[in-house]
């Protein structure tokens, strides 16, 4: 009788054992279908639309690091985790990239928050226009980002990028937003910045921080900041 009672006792618990395992795995799947197979973490999204460096290989076989973006415009120093000074720190993921004209020796700077929650995303917007409206002009506008015209087709082979245009004595720029572009199914949110440093006139500097963007990842479906 005691055999039998402890075989009883050792059936329940393997059971049991087997319930909780089925739980945690059918959880685990679960959490992994939601990020999806092979789905950027993070760390990788938070420099998502900054132009990086491309990796090329030397004649000796070594790996070198080809920091023009385009043209004149290459990367100073790496892509840096966190926010610059002059804007705040919005979300947790945040980087940001310097960039500067060997021509000219003008900088730009490109920062690009992400967030995984769209009410992060609205109040981080919020805070952004306001400290925006508090130290310069802001305004909305539309960037077309062809390079060149295509003379096959009778209009732009771009749709026109919605931002919000920024003009202050430190940086000006272009804000834009953009909504859950790599799958309609996962939450990601994206506020990214293309602007040149110190005072400048921002007209005289669109065709080198719309050569950035190109460079960038697409902005299908952006749209200006809300709440500017």
């Amino acid at each position: 009788m005691t055999f039998l009672k402890t075989d009883r006792v050792g059936g329940v618990v393997i059971v049991l054992l087997l319930i909780t395992t089925g739980v945690f795995g059918t959880l685990l799947l679960l959490d992994l279908l939601a990020i999806g197979p092979g789905y950027p973490p993070p760390e990788a999204l938070q420099k998502w639309y900054i132009p990086q460096p491309r990796y090329e290989y030397a004649e000796n076989g070594s790996m070198i690091v080809n920091r023009t973006i385009n043209g004149d415009i290459v990367l100073l120093g790496d892509i840096e985790e966190g926010c610059p000074s002059l804007f705040p720190v919005f979300s947790r993921h945040c980087n940001y990239a310097m960039y500067a004209d060997t021509g000219s020796d003008d900088r730009y700077l490109v920062v690009n928050w992400y967030f995984d929650d769209n009410a992060d995303l609205l109040q981080a917007e919020m805070d952004l226009c306001s400290r925006l409206r508090a130290a310069g002009n802001v305004s909305f506008s539309e960037l077309i980002l062809s390079k060149e015209p295509d003379p096959s087709q009778s209009g732009s082979i771009f749709d026109p990028v919605a931002i919000t245009r920024f003009e202050s004595e430190t940086s000006s720029g272009y804000f834009t937003v953009v909504e859950k572009p790599l799958s309609p199914e996962h939450d990601d949110y994206f506020i990214a910045y293309f602007g040149v440093v110190g005072s400048a006139p921002l007209s005289d500097h669109t065709a080198a921080l719309e050569d950035l963007m190109l460079r960038s990842y697409s902005f299908n479906g952006a749209r200006p900041l809300a709440f500017c």
